[in-house]
């Protein structure tokens, strides 16, 4: 009568190494289920792939182990996919990360230029002529930096592009 047995015990009852068996059950070669924290293999279908491995290099055996290969290559390919997927979002993380820092810079520069601004305003009042000049020029600058940003993004994306 046939019998579930760990794979420890179908090691020493066939005099094999445990990995032998543990290769089978991984390959499916052998009929097996996990329970209590240990594999348990179907004795009567040990018995079939031992029988099998007595022939040789026979065509079944060589089925079962293409079989097995593939289903490893398919596990090697996803997870190459997934490795690709996390590259793609970190270097959206750093792009985005490295426009942030880019905005910040802008933005306590602008505020430097506004204080710096609000105190010549406040020095020279009397001089209107000179006032609106000078807003007039910070307005000029201001378009040219926005300008500027908008080619130095250009360049980023047709980068991006080209590399992808």
């Amino acid at each position: 009568m046939a019998e579930w047995i760990s794979t420890k015990e179908a090691a020493k009852k066939y005099n094999l190494d445990e990995s032998y068996i543990q290769l089978w059950v991984d390959m499916k070669a052998v009929t097996a289920y996990f329970k209590d924290g240990r594999n348990l293999v179907y004795d009567e279908s040990l018995q079939g792939i031992l029988k099998v491995r007595e022939q040789g290099d026979n065509p079944v055996y060589v089925r079962i182990l293409e079989r097995f290969c593939i289903g490893r290559s398919e596990t090697c390919i996803t997870y190459a996919y997934l490795l690709g997927a996390r590259d793609k979002e970190l270097l959206l993380y750093k792009e985005a990360q490295s426009e942030r820092d880019a905005l910040r810079r802008m933005w306590l520069e602008q505020n430097d230029q506004m204080r710096d601004l609000a105190i010549e305003l406040a020095l020279e009042q009397d001089d209107c002529h000179q006032c609106w000049l000078k807003k007039l020029c910070l307005k000029v600058k201001k378009i040219s930096k926005k300008i500027e940003k908008i080619k130095r993004r250009k360049k980023r994306r047709k980068a991006n592009n080209s590399i992808k």
